[in-house]
């Protein structure tokens, strides 16, 4: 028996048998729990843009709750971070990214202290820097 012909009978049913049994990406992974953590945060931030400027209890529920999916998101890798090559690279890009999380989670806890004061000059504040990072992130680390 040839060895080119062993190598086909032994190999290729095992790579057969390889795509048989893997399993595909779920829609479920990382990135798609970040992206439903990140649309919690914007839904109620569009809802807080909604209110009237002197609802100052709807505006600390609504901070509170872009806060929390701020939080929550936190846990996740963005899928472009995860398929970087490990490396220098790919730490400063993850440290980066963890840091804007955090700074952004901090802004929106900012201003539901804002909201908390009543204090419309610091929710006008507040709300610059938490839409500033946003759009630093979204930049960076929201694919197209």
């Amino acid at each position: 028996m040839k060895l080119n012909t062993l190598f086909q009978m032994l190999i290729v049913p095992v790579i057969s048998a390889g795509f048989l049994f893997t399993q595909p990406v779920k829609a479920d992974d990382d990135d798609t729990q970040l992206a439903k953590t990140m649309k919690e945060a914007s839904d109620a931030l569009k809802a807080l843009r909604k209110l009237p400027k002197d609802d100052w209890a709807g505006g600390v529920q609504k901070s509170r709750a872009a806060a929390e999916g701020i939080r929550k998101g936190m846990e996740f890798i963005p899928v472009m971070l995860k398929d970087m090559r490990d490396g220098v690279e790919k730490d400063k890009a993850l440290a980066d990214y963890r840091r804007l999380m955090g700074l952004n989670y901090a802004a929106l806890c900012e201003l539901e202290l804002a909201y908390l004061e009543k204090d419309a000059a610091k929710v006008l504040a507040a709300s610059k820097s938490w839409k500033a990072l946003k759009k630093e992130g979204h930049k960076k680390y929201e694919d197209e």
